[in-house]
């Protein structure tokens, strides 16, 4: 028996697939997420292995970093990062996002030179 429907059957619809450049832009931004809290802790356990950052730490000359210097930071790589993570499977991400995802790496690395900047005398 044949199962096909004979010669004049239409062709079964393929499958939906999402676009490549979307998964890959979420899973950048997913792992830039995740790797932004034990690259703040590499960061900070560097600054305190330094001479500069013992000395901070056991005499009180660290320098004074704004708070409102880190909540913007922070704030700034939030927002990026849930806007990188929101790109639909139905169209090619647009530049927004991608430059939403870059954002995010600037925004965490500035972060993390502002918390080793805060150990040096």
């Amino acid at each position: 028996m044949n199962d096909t429907g004979g010669p004049n059957a239409p062709a079964p619809a393929p499958a939906p697939i999402p676009y490549l450049d979307a998964r890959t832009l979420r899973r950048a931004a997913l792992w830039a997420g995740l790797l932004f809290l034990p690259a703040t802790l590499l960061g900070l356990v560097l600054a305190l292995s330094s001479e500069a950052g013992g000395v901070c730490v056991m005499r009180g000359t660290c320098r004074e970093i704004p708070g409102w210097l880190y909540a913007t930071t922070l704030a700034v790589a939030g927002g990026a990062w849930l806007r990188a993570l929101t790109a639909p499977d139905g169209a090619p991400p647009t530049r927004a996002r991608w430059a939403a995802l870059w954002t995010l790496i600037g925004a965490e690395m500035i972060f993390i030179c502002l918390v080793m900047g805060y150990f040096l005398p």
